[in-house]
């Protein structure tokens, strides 16, 4: 059967040949054509060989280059510790022999010197409880009045916020996270990235671009570049080329800063860096870019505007064990009613203290403590004064954020006094310290409380709620713990920062490691 099979091949040769056109023989392996593509197939892979070699070798290169820049670098340090140390030492210098300046001008403008010390005595003016009398008296707390004293006179101002971190860097050389706000005064937006800062930055890290620092004091900890409004493309791409952010945290509020906003979104587009946009106040989401996701820091925002990309709702978090109820409270506390306000249009209005005076009014022994400042400040003590409540009420001013969980110890009652609100973190502050809230019912407080029966829709229905727990002090206490009970629940600062870290890392580039391997936990033993 073989031999047949073999000799039958010469026979069909013919056929085949003059089915072809021209008589040309059919490819096979024994023939030229696919020899031919063989051929070219094995150039192709050893071009592709060659390719991957050079490649490799330039890679090489590169490392070499690097790692002698490393050597440099290493043999450099000494001389850059020295002069970063020279640096410190020359502004503290500056600081020391600007100060006979500043005194010279302030004896030489004595009247406003004198406007800026009364200022800072009323501020400092506390209500103390004259137990012979059994009446309140004001007093000035000197330790206040010195801290207020420093920040008007810019007389090395303290640190308004300090980045705390909660554990050792994990890398050298971290994912980096560019974090754009339009200020970094004193508010919730700054405390969240305070808090990103402390519980991400061994993660990443972390640069902050804005265009206005508090005027008295600075942050300490953060590295903050300041872009002044109007803001130029070229600096703000300058900041791009040289931090090489890995993603864009934009913290958005639009309003009056939309332009200065729009310039960081179109950069970051031109730059093809992935971006995240927190959208911090009731404004709708920027939308004339690519965004990759946007973070409301409430249902409530979220439900009013929508989103048209990946959205998630992140809630501030809270420093728990910072916020805890006080040991000591003051034995009158039940009796006080307080809030801590930016003392700006942004939330409130000039009718916020028309609620506080209508409850000093039904109630002449009720405390009332106002905690914070701002444009409305003027407004708020002009109002107290004509109508004579002034031994009433204590205006604190500006408190630092170390110094808030003491204050919840005076009073029992947080006032929200808000026009709009997207969320608020004082709230869950006063909630942790087990104090009762009430107040206007707007925006996302309602979501925060989780209950609406301490909340007014009018000025007059809001006066009848505060009055009617100010008799029941059982029920304040009540309040107080099941406040601080949700507080617990919802407010932990590490799971919002886990959740961050998510978002980070489902947005970084695929060739970023995150420190693959561990888990999303982000407070680890130091």
């Amino acid at each position: 059967m073989d031999g047949s099979s073999v000799n039958s091949e010469p026979k069909e040769a013919p056929a085949s040949a003059a089915a072809s056109p021209g008589g040309a023989q059919p490819a096979s392996s024994e023939t030229p054509g696919l020899s031919h593509l063989a051929a070219d197939a094995g150039a192709g892979e050893s071009a592709a060989r060659d390719e991957r070699a050079a490649i490799n070798r330039s890679l090489f290169m590169m490392q070499d280059h690097l790692a002698e820049l490393d050597a440099r670098l290493a043999r450099l340090e000494p001389l850059l510790r020295a002069g970063s140390l020279a640096r410190i030492g020359l502004r503290g210098l500056a600081k020391i022999l600007r100060f006979p300046f500043k005194l010279a001008a302030l004896i030489l403008h004595w009247r406003e010197t004198g406007r800026r010390i009364t200022d800072a005595r009323f501020r400092s003016g506390r209500l103390v409880f004259d137990s012979s009398r059994s009446v309140f008296r004001r007093r000035v707390d000197f330790h206040a009045f010195a801290g207020h004293l420093r920040r008007s006179f810019g007389f090395f101002p303290p640190a308004v916020y300090r980045v705390e971190p909660r554990q050792r860097l994990a890398l050298a050389r971290r994912p980096r996270v560019l974090h754009a706000i339009a200020n970094v005064w004193v508010g919730g937006s700054t405390q969240l990235l305070v808090d990103l800062h402390n519980h991400l930055g061994h993660r990443f890290e972390m640069k902050v671009v804005t265009s206005a620092v508090p005027a008295h004091g600075s942050h300490a900890g953060m590295s903050i570049d300041v872009l002044p409004k109007p803001n130029s493309r070229h600096l703000v791409r300058g900041i791009f080329s040289r931090f090489r952010p890995h993603i864009a945290h934009v913290h958005y509020w639009g309003d009056v800063d939309a332009s200065w906003y729009r310039m960081i979104f179109e950069i970051a587009a031109e730059f093809g860096c992935p971006i995240l946009q927190n959208i911090n106040t009731p404004v709708a989401p920027f939308a004339d870019v690519r965004v990759d996701h946007n973070v409301f820091v409430s249902r409530s925002v979220l439900d009013q505007f929508g989103s048209t990309v990946p959205a998630s709702v992140i809630r501030p978090g809270i420093d728990l064990d910072r916020f805890a109820p006080p040991a000591v409270i003051d034995p009158h506390a039940f009796d006080g009613i307080g809030m801590i306000y930016r003392l700006e249009s942004d939330k409130l209005d000039k009718d916020a203290i028309e609620l506080f005076l209508a409850i000093a009014e039904r109630r002449p022994k009720t405390r009332i403590i106002i905690i914070g400042d701002g444009s409305l400040f003027t407004h708020f003590r002009s109002r107290v004064e004509q109508e004579g409540r002034l031994l009433q009420f204590e205006f604190f001013g500006y408190v630092p954020y170390e110094d808030l969980p003491a204050q919840f110890a005076r009073f029992k009652t947080f006032i929200a006094p808000v026009r709009q609100e997207s969320f608020g973190q004082v709230i869950p502050f006063a909630m942790c310290a087990g104090l009762a809230v009430a107040g206007y019912k707007v925006g996302a407080v309602p979501e925060i409380l989780g209950d609406t029966r301490t909340l007014g829709e009018t000025l007059d229905e809001t006066v009848e709620i505060v009055t009617a727990l100010l008799d029941d002090p059982k029920r304040i206490a009540a309040l107080g713990e099941r406040n601080r009970a949700l507080a617990l629940e919802r407010f932990s600062v590490e799971d919002m920062a886990i959740r961050y870290f998510q978002l980070y890392r489902d947005l970084a580039p695929r060739e970023v490691e995150i420190l693959g391997g561990l888990p999303d936990a982000v407070h680890f033993p130091l």
